[in-house]
């Protein structure tokens, strides 16, 4: 979620237009690139899988932010993600389609018992890319590891509707053995779950669910994947070089189970932040494939490498709930109202993203066989839909800093945005910054900080308000909404309500329409009643590579990008 630069004095031209259109918009969106996938489907640069013989098959990428954790316990980016999706799999990798059928990955094949509780998989034969057979009991050791309390994974609470899960990760019990999770053979593997989970098999896709091997893992202690020599490998390729804050490189692992299926000999990934510097490298030939910014869309759009694909992917503004000014509905709510989404896509952001008035984007399953987004409708709107307001979120900020006792100079003092690194990153910080002084006076110092220090910030509560991004490993509003219950290692804005718990408890022993119908009502009191978030846009983005080069396959869901198919033509 990072996205060139203007120059200063065309960004204030931008700004100017953006702001121009303050209370004034019509309610349209920027319309979707045609060739975009906007169902969430799979998109893929030519056609994946077709031989690539006569070529070096050597391919290069750019990633924006380099790397600092690649462990596949703790590693929470979507860049790591992508790494890792290279180097590991697990019981299931999803095809050139998006789908998961039966043998797309250690899994040969499994089934599930009538009530829908108990998987049992069945493994292939296959190795780690040092020659060790993978088994049963090195997914057992991996999912102890991110379960026991001591690893801090983050990803943890996603399986928490395996038995016993919760339980061990929160230290209610410490014996394993009565956690869901059996070896009952070396190529047997079987999972209890508390209730059918029709989303069970997607959340699988997540590398940091896959294996890892016990005496490789506890040889390697505190370096596990801090280094090229401290990994191992079961995944499409294998990690030969890894220059901290520059590069990372793969060759083809040839124990890999469908090595066949990979034609790329080398893949490097160049991490490069400044927008100018990526595009020099792609326009003279250093690197192959290019995200592209919106204002470059024009420029490549016609390339016969170029597609764009709506993601799953809501990006939006946290407030500190700890915070003694943003802990109130109506100055959160003042903040979210005054911005005009509208005009920041369609004067500024040109990347045919469309604006969100609600936390789970349309792509993600609904009831009655509808979209999520649909069902639901929009829960609140700002300045870009109706006119009165900003007139109602001038008198929300009055009356949320009577209710908190404050004087609007006092509130108007250390107001900070926190964002990641990058031009786009900034420019948004300065959007928004512009609406918040034109529109309540306000004034927010913009913090542009590395994810680690960002982390830092978020974890000790030196921030007021933030720009962040969620996009669905999944897919099923749970892995949206799931982020802000009370207990959610993920929800470090502090947001908690019990009627929103209550809901999401709810909904985690039904199944069906009753179970979205209960987390409809949780999205309903988070964004529309506490305005605890405030959504912006639902994300749509554009890649260009160079025209010889195939096979990538971009998910909207899952493993968002992978590179086994690739090719070079």
């Amino acid at each position: 979620m990072k996205r060139k630069s203007l120059s200063l004095t065309a960004l204030v031209l931008a700004l100017c237009l953006v702001l121009g259109a303050c209370g004034s918009g019509t309610g349209s969106s920027v319309p979707a690139d045609t060739s975009s996938a906007g169902d969430g489907s799979a998109a893929s640069t030519g056609a994946a899988g077709e031989g690539g013989s006569g070529a070096e098959q050597n391919l290069r990428v750019s990633m924006a932010g380099a790397l600092t954790d690649c462990n596949p316990l703790t590693d929470t980016t979507n860049e790591g993600a992508e790494v890792l999706g290279c180097i590991l799999e697990g019981l299931v990798r999803q095809d050139k389609e998006g789908k998961i059928e039966q043998g797309s990955g250690l899994a040969e094949s499994w089934t599930i018992s009538d009530d829908g509780t108990i998987y049992t998989f069945k493994l292939r034969d296959a190795t780690w890319s040092d020659g060790v057979p993978i088994t049963a009991a090195q997914f057992a050791y991996a999912w102890e590891k991110v379960f026991n309390p001591e690893t801090a994974s983050q990803f943890s609470y996603m399986l928490y509707n395996i038995k016993g899960a919760e339980e061990y990760n929160t230290g209610k019990i410490t014996d394993f053995s009565q956690v869901g999770v059996k070896a009952v053979d070396e190529k047997t593997l079987e999972v209890t779950l508390t209730a059918p989970a029709d989303y069970f098999l997607s959340m699988l896709v997540i590398p940091e669910f896959g294996p890892l091997p016990e005496n490789t893992v506890e040889d390697m202690g505190s370096n596990f994947f801090l280094d090229v020599d401290h990994m191992v490998f079961n995944g499409p390729y294998v990690m030969t070089e890894w220059i901290p804050d520059q590069s990372m490189s793969f060759k083809k692992n040839e124990n890999y189970w469908d090595a066949d299926s990979v034609k790329l000999d080398t893949l490097k990934i160049e991490f490069v932040i400044e927008t100018s510097t990526i595009v020099n490298l792609f326009d003279t030939n250093q690197i192959d494939v290019m995200l592209v910014q919106p204002e470059f869309l024009d420029l490549y759009r016609d390339r016969p490498g170029f597609i764009s694909v709506t993601e799953p992917v809501t990006e939006f503004v946290k407030f500190n709930c700890e915070n003694e000014y943003f802990s109130n509905e109506k100055i959160r709510r003042a903040f979210s109202m005054s911005l005009n989404r509208v005009s920041y896509l369609n004067d500024f952001m040109k990347s045919g993203s469309t604006p969100a008035y609600g936390f789970v984007p349309p792509s993600i399953t609904g009831t009655n066989g509808n979209d999520f987004r649909s069902e639901v409708g929009d829960l609140y709107y700002d300045i870009g839909t109706n006119d009165g307001a900003l007139e109602e979120a001038k008198k929300l900020l009055e009356e949320g800093l009577k209710e908190v006792g404050k004087s609007f100079e006092e509130f108007n003092q250390g107001l900070s945005l926190v964002i990641g690194e990058g031009d786009a990153n900034l420019k948004t910080a300065q959007v928004f910054q512009q609406f918040w002084k034109t529109n309540l006076g306000v004034d927010v110092e913009v913090r542009s900080m590395k994810y680690a220090l960002r982390e830092d910030a978020y974890n000790t509560g030196d921030w007021t308000i933030a720009k962040e991004g969620w996009g669905a490993d999944y897919n099923d509003a749970q892995s949206f909404l799931e982020l802000f219950e009370s207990n959610s290692p993920y929800n470090d804005c502090h947001y908690s309500n019990p009627d929103y718990d209550k809901l999401m408890d709810e909904s985690k022993s039904l199944t069906g329409d009753d179970r979205l119908a209960k987390m409809q009502e949780a999205e309903k009191v988070l964004v529309g009643d506490d305005a605890g978030i405030a959504p912006t846009f639902f994300q749509t983005r554009s890649w260009v590579t160079q025209d010889n080069v195939k096979g990538i396959v971009r998910h909207g869901i899952g493993l968002r990008t992978d590179y086994k198919w690739a090719y070079i033509a």
